[in-house]
């Protein structure tokens, strides 16, 4: 599996699959939230979206990368290596983050 299964079931306990739709794409899963891709589980990452300005700021601590190779394509959307949320409070924390800038989103 191209994804940590490990850190997809620690998502499922704390995103509850009632509220948060969850779909396999790109190789991975996604959490929706809002009609928006919220947190996914990405090549042994999570996947975490953010503003580009905030997202801009993550990239410059180490273990942080974006999702897509372009500088263009997905723009604020970062995969966090797995060492830096390998505590359940280190997810919460990305998690929260990643609620805080889709909640500036319009709801689809």
């Amino acid at each position: 599996m191209a994804y940590s299964t490990a850190l997809y079931e620690r998502l499922c306990e704390l995103l509850p699959a009632y509220r948060y739709p969850v779909k396999r794409m790109f190789g991975g899963v996604v959490f929706f939230s809002r009609g928006h891709m919220l947190v996914g589980v990405f090549r042994g990452g999570l996947m975490v979206r953010f503003s580009p300005e905030d997202a801009a700021q993550h990239l410059k601590t180490e273990g942080i990368v974006p999702l897509a190779s372009k500088p263009n394509r997905m723009q604020g959307f970062l995969i966090i290596d797995e060492s830096l949320v390998d505590l359940d409070q280190h997810l919460e924390e990305w998690v929260d983050r990643a609620h805080a800038f889709n909640g500036t989103l319009a709801a689809k």
